[in-house]
């Protein structure tokens, strides 16, 4: 089995100077290489090992993301992509995958599942409500969450309602009521004589 490091190696790819401040800050306990693209990188920092590698992604830049995946070791480094706002988010990401556990890193030890995930991510919506004295909280989350949960199982079941509804556990015309309320447009794709054949 082999040992973890003690400190979680990465290296970050973002011409974004406030991104990198804000991510140098939010990873201080992680060691961080900054380069703006693969193509600023000297070359020994290509070389080094990095056992994560966060890089923004823009259109049209594919290449870029192609050279980084030959430059690493997919074995042993993984890659966080994507725009500005979402590597914002990248450090609760990356505090689960350097404890290498499933837990939170800060000690919280929450697992990471779907429950642990909202806790988390509903806990600052919480205070930020408390402090702006927000009322009936409740159903206002519930709708929140039941509307993009009914719109990815209808996508999913490609817009059947019948099985949506067995996916939800609820009767096919409560459903049909939570559709009309929430307003959410059904969508059914029509599959092409080569797909279904």
């Amino acid at each position: 089995m082999a040992i973890r490091p003690t400190t979680f190696n990465l290296l970050l790819l973002t011409a974004d100077s406030d991104l990198q401040a804000q991510l140098k800050q939010d990873l201080k306990d992680f060691t961080l290489t900054v380069g703006k693209d693969v193509a600023s990188l000297p070359k020994a920092a290509a070389k080094h090992s990095f056992d994560g590698v966060i890089v923004e992604t823009k259109r049209g830049q594919s290449h870029e993301l192609s050279e980084l995946q030959r430059m690493i070791d997919p074995a042993h480094t993984f890659i966080v992509a994507g725009s500005r706002s979402m590597l914002r988010q990248a450090p609760g990401l990356l505090q689960v995958l350097a404890n290498g556990n499933g837990h939170l890193k800060n000690g919280v030890n929450r697992d990471l599942c779907l429950e642990g995930y909202i806790e988390c991510k509903l806990g600052d919506f919480v205070k930020g409500m408390k402090k702006g004295s927000a009322r009936n909280l409740h159903p206002m989350l519930i709708q929140a969450v039941e509307r993009p949960l009914i719109s990815l199982v209808l996508k999913e079941t490609n817009g059947n309602q019948i099985q949506a509804a067995q996916v939800l556990g609820m009767n096919r015309n409560t459903l049909r009521k939570k559709i009309a309320e929430l307003r959410i447009s059904v969508k059914r794709e029509r599959k092409s004589k080569v797909e279904s054949a």
